[in-house]
């Protein structure tokens, strides 16, 4: 394999974890590839760690822009590309040695033009993975399948190799938040098929005050889900279940994180309550329901209290087991220096 591959790497404020990001990237097994770092300007502790690579290692390329979000930041990488294919790596993540290794073999030797692979929930003590290593050619709706039961891989952009192709005339739309989903239905409606290995090659860092958990985030990402699943249903007579079953989980979320900040009532959450109680008794025949969700929409439709209860408690066991990272970084006021609106 002589094809070269441009990883985008989107870095600002996390200089707590960028070397280990930037280590990961180095140590690749793949040695074909080009390392391109979009840090927003003025983040002089990562502005210098990154120079540090550069001058060590010829393959970076080093781009500084004022901050604008990681739309803006992401255009910025790809008008930089000049490989044959294309990779996402969020810069307090990191990656498994021979990650581009394995998506670029799965894709060239299955002639698709998007490869997957499996992700770890990274904590500071553990990390929640498979080491299954099962790969599978799919046809692109019954990825979205999996995409849409929660059974594999996900709307992310980090756990994929792109042809570079498909993003001609591409670009992230700017100035908002939760661009990330929509962004992804995009390209993956572009192929017919794609590579999936479940082995889990990214590492995807958890941390406490990540800009993922702002609740005005998980409310934008539910209006995304629900724009998205039009969009599908339209193009995918055989998704009818995947999505009922999508945006009842959706909705429980968005219920379930009001529960752990704390903003939970019925008139906060009315619109998510009546959409659960609306569709869960359909969505409760698919066989493909696993019985953990079908007592979650029971509770949520008797007691939302109870359901409250249970949440907090489950959570907590989970926590005692599970140590979250913490940047340290004020998301909120980050995406009003930059201009982020929390709108789509």
């Amino acid at each position: 394999m002589n094809d070269k591959v441009s990883i985008i790497v989107i870095i600002y404020k996390n200089e707590k974890f960028i070397r280990e990001c930037l280590d990961s990237i180095v140590r690749q097994t793949y040695k074909n590839i080009e390392i391109i770092c979009v840090v927003g300007k003025g983040d002089k502790a990562c502005e210098d760690i990154v120079d540090e690579y550069a001058a060590a290692d010829e393959r970076f390329v080093v781009i500084k822009a004022e901050p604008k979000g990681t739309a803006d930041a992401r255009n910025h990488g790809l008008d930089a590309v000049t490989g044959d294919y294309i990779a996402f790596v969020d810069g307090d993540d990191r990656i498994s040695d021979d990650m581009i290794e394995v998506m670029l073999s799965a894709a060239k030797q299955n002639r698709t033009d998007i490869s997957v692979v499996g992700k770890y929930y990274l904590y500071e003590n553990c990390a929640d993975g498979t080491d299954e290593n099962r790969e599978q050619v799919l046809r692109i709706n019954d990825a979205f399948k999996i995409i849409l039961y929660q059974e594999g891989f996900f709307l992310h952009l980090w756990d994929k190799l792109y042809k570079k192709e498909l993003f001609d005339g591409v670009r992230f739309p700017e100035g908002k938040l939760v661009e990330d989903r929509q962004m992804a239905v995009k390209i993956l409606l572009k192929v017919d098929r794609l590579v999936y290995n479940s082995a889990s090659k990214y590492y995807f860092r958890i941390s406490e005050d990540s800009g993922s958990k702002i609740e005005e985030n998980l409310r934008l990402s539910l209006k995304a889900d629900y724009e998205i699943c039009d969009e599908l249903s339209k193009r995918f007579d055989d998704l009818k279940d995947a999505i009922g079953f999508f945006l009842v989980n959706e909705n429980l979320s968005v219920i379930q994180n009001s529960f752990l900040y704390g903003n939970f009532s019925k008139e906060h959450d009315r619109e998510c309550l009546d959409y659960v109680k609306a569709h869960a008794p359909i969505v409760k025949k698919d066989p493909r329901v696993p019985r953990s969700l079908k007592v979650k929409m029971d509770m949520c439709c008797i007691s939302p209290y109870l359901f409250k209860r249970v949440t907090l408690a489950r959570r907590k066991k989970f926590l005692a087991t599970h140590k979250a990272f913490k940047s340290g970084v004020d998301w909120n006021a980050t995406f009003k220096e930059q201009g982020v609106k929390a709108s789509l």
